[in-house]
């Protein structure tokens, strides 16, 4: 029996970066213009990224077995989202973090399994990252993998992809986001999370 998965919408590239009290000054600064500087050509290095999916009004998701459609209930894919690597950085000495990247890349992606098993949809588990407060926008889900009975796809499919364009980057002040939840303030809920006063002079020291 083989099992698909497929998501056809909005791809994300977005990373979460540490950065200093200089490059949080040089980022509100110059804004969106920091993509061309060398100084930021690291945006898409290390393991800071989040590639995904993102599960919003746009996308459209399609479950077949051996060809064929089958119902499936989109909202278990959201209902318990990640919280690991947000608490990574806030659990760290990170004064600042950053986000860079594209989220609006429109192209299709499939999970394929095969397995001698029945079909059972309560078999599947998704890795979902959710950045309301980080994107400061409302239900911002992001599909990064799927598991099937405790099993990776054995192969993944990305296809149809277009054009997109970079998100403008926002500077996060840490400090304000720990003191912020230490009160009880959400991770999920809430307006975005605090951005920082940063001084002109902290650029140039």
């Amino acid at each position: 029996m083989e099992i698909i998965f497929t998501v056809h919408g909005h791809s994300c590239d977005l990373a979460l970066h540490p950065i200093s009290q200089k490059t949080a000054s040089l980022i509100n600064k110059h804004g969106s213009d920091v993509y061309t500087m060398k100084a930021l050509e690291w945006w898409r290095k290390g393991n800071t990224a989040t590639w995904g999916m993102r599960i919003d009004e746009e996308c459209h998701i399609q479950v077949t077995v051996d060809g064929n459609p089958i119902a499936f209930d989109t909202n278990t894919i959201t209902a318990d989202p990640l919280k690991i690597r947000r608490r990574m950085y806030l659990d760290s000495k990170a004064k600042y973090l950053c986000v860079l990247g594209f989220d609006n890349e429109l192209c299709k992606f499939s999970w394929k399994w095969r397995t001698k098993e029945a079909f059972d949809p309560s078999g599947f588990e998704f890795m979902v990252h959710q950045w309301d407060r980080i994107m400061g926008e409302t239900g911002y889900f992001i599909l990064d993998e799927i598991r099937y009975n405790n099993t990776f796809a054995t192969n993944h499919d990305w296809c149809d992809a277009s054009g997109y364009t970079l998100v403008a980057p926002r500077v996060i002040d840490l400090d304000e986001v720990r003191r912020d939840l230490s009160l009880g303030a959400h991770e999920h809920e809430g307006p975005p999370f605090p951005t920082p006063y940063v001084s002109a002079q902290a650029a140039s020291e």
